[in-house]
């Protein structure tokens, strides 16, 4: 469960929806392909990031590559800066409840252009802007309760709750659009029944050439989000790997939607984008974790078993993918697994494993496949 870093949410109601969204959709599949040695079609970069007490890291939510900076959402705790070289800059606001500070940093969004670097705290439902130049606290602005958010080209906000946004007339949906002044404009995504203790592999969003793409961890579907619609463009196929039928979600997700490792079905999954590739992490059968990529133009694919992967990559201490980078997919490696199984096979990693400690922080690890 650890590996694909699942999270329960403990919420009382949470909810589903069937897939009544219309629009062109491409089936995506990924094939069970362990006797491709992936080690011969994938190639990486890392950047071993500094360890000290001001930049100590629990776990990495979510990292984004920017100008030559890395930032790090560290378990929704505090928001890191590191250089590309991976040396500590600083750290963004702090943790508490006064002016500029937060309690959970469910995801943040840089705005080059306006110089503004936005904190989601979904601990105290407010976004807090700071000044990319210095990171000063600019100002405060108190919202409603989400679990995640993604900015969209126009500089409308998409905003997900996994209970429901309610309109007037007591109808619910996943998604609120509001401006960047928080005025509500649309919601999308009806939904349908309801789902307790649903579970989660990542980030609900992903954006891709300045599009944003919704990823529920529980259905086979990949939605493009604007302000105005949504509109399904994936449909993933994991081949023996099957989604629970909408008939077990009515009937068994409606009381305990975490019964699903107690089964066959994939219990979640996550996708990120390239422009030339598609990743997916997901689990099935249990904490089974999995790990796949397909080339977008030739559509060949491969879908491994997490631990096979790991012995043929030689990435021991791998976890979910969590962003992009250009071609690379982002993922990181635990130092304490790594120094413990230290015999890699890659060059440059068996080098970094020879200078880190156990207790060190992570290692971001950029894969870049060829298929």
């Amino acid at each position: 469960m650890k590996i694909l870093n699942l999270i329960i949410f403990m919420l009382f109601l949470c909810s589903c929806t069937k897939n009544e969204q219309k629009g062109n959709i491409k089936t995506i599949t990924f094939s069970e392909n362990e006797k491709l040695n992936i080690n011969d079609y994938i190639s990486y970069k890392f950047i071993p990031l500094e360890t000290s007490n001001q930049c100590f890291i629990s776990s990495i939510k979510q990292v984004k590559i920017i100008d030559n900076n890395i930032f790090i959402n560290n378990d929704g705790n505090n928001l890191l800066v590191f250089d590309i070289s991976g040396k500590f800059i600083t750290q963004i606001g702090n943790k508490g409840n006064g002016p500029g500070e937060y309690r959970l940093i469910s995801n943040f969004h840089i705005d080059k252009n306006k110089g503004i670097i936005t904190i989601a705290d979904g601990g105290q439902a407010r976004i807090i802007d700071y000044k990319l130049e210095n990171y000063e606290h600019i100002k405060t602005q108190k919202i409603f309760y989400f679990i995640d958010c993604c900015w969209l080209s126009d500089g409308n906000i998409a905003w997900y709750f996994v209970g429901g946004y309610k309109t007037t007339n007591e109808n619910r949906y996943f998604i609120k659009i509001t401006n960047r002044d928080l005025k509500e404009l649309k919601q999308l995504y009806p939904i349908d029944y309801d789902l307790q203790y649903p579970i989660s592999a990542g980030s609900h969003f992903y954006t891709l050439n300045k599009k944003c793409y919704l990823n529920l961890p529980h259905i086979p579907i990949i939605y493009e989000v604007t302000s105005s619609e949504i509109s399904p463009v994936y449909q993933i196929n994991l081949g023996t790997h099957k989604f629970a039928p909408e008939e077990w979600m009515e009937r068994e997700a409606r009381k305990n939607y975490s019964a699903i490792v107690n089964t066959d079905y994939i219990s979640a999954q996550n996708i990120k984008e390239t422009n030339d590739y598609i990743s997916i992490g997901y689990c099935a059968k249990g904490a089974n974790a999995y790990i796949g990529f397909i080339n977008k133009k030739t559509e060949q694919s491969c879908r491994y078993s997490l631990p096979e992967f790991i012995r043929q990559t030689g990435l021991t201490g791998t976890g979910i993918i969590i962003n992009t980078f250009g071609d690379y997919f982002i993922t990181t490696l635990n130092s304490s697994v790594l120094k413990r199984n230290s015999n890699s096979k890659i060059p440059e990693l068996k080098s970094i494993c020879e200078t880190i400690n156990e207790e060190d922080n992570p290692i971001i690890c950029l894969i870049k496949p060829n298929l």
